[in-house]
């Protein structure tokens, strides 16, 4: 095997793992059905056609059978990726939730200082990385006495998770 089929594998595994971690479910899983129904299924067709062919015809079977096997490999790895990527996003949100009570003891700190919240996470002078869904410009919030984050849920088309410091507590806006 070449070194370019290895770094075509290689590119192709790392492109598939990014996918399945970072896309919304929402249109993963329309990205799959689709797939599924205009890319796999007609090469499964046309596979077990010439698999068929080959056999009433006593030809080499190898060819049809790699092609059909490939198609399927494909297929389950397109099938698999829903409830992985499910289970990143869940992992992702749990995360985003536990995030205010790591990073309070620290905005307290800044507003003892300060008299008020800081109005961005990088005026505090060091905090725990921010979680990918509140690394957006609606993550964080402060209007001075109090604070809020905000995430979207991950494969909802308009709920929001939102959490507020007066009542430390996170409720989901739909």
């Amino acid at each position: 095997m070449s070194k370019r089929w290895i770094f075509l594998g290689v590119g192709v595994a790392a492109a598939y793992a990014a996918v399945v971690a970072y896309a919304d479910p929402m249109l993963l899983v329309l990205v799959v059905f689709m797939g599924l129904m205009w890319i796999v299924e007609p090469c499964a067709v046309v596979a077990f056609v010439i698999l068929v062919y080959a056999i009433a015809t006593k030809r080499w079977l190898r060819p049809p059978l790699l092609l059909l096997a490939g198609v399927f490999a494909v297929a389950g790895l397109m099938v698999l990726s829903l409830p992985v990527n499910q289970f990143i996003q869940e992992r992702s949100v749990v995360a985003a939730k536990a995030y205010p009570a790591t990073i309070a003891p620290l905005l307290e700190q800044y507003r003892r200082a300060h008299g008020t919240y800081p109005t961005s996470l990088d005026q505090l002078p060091t905090h725990p990385q921010v979680p990918r869904l509140l690394r957006t410009p609606f993550g964080y919030r402060s209007a001075g006495d109090h604070y809020t984050f905000t995430f979207p849920q991950p494969g909802g088309l308009i709920d929001v998770w939102d959490y507020n410091s007066e009542t430390h507590a996170w409720h989901l806006s739909t």
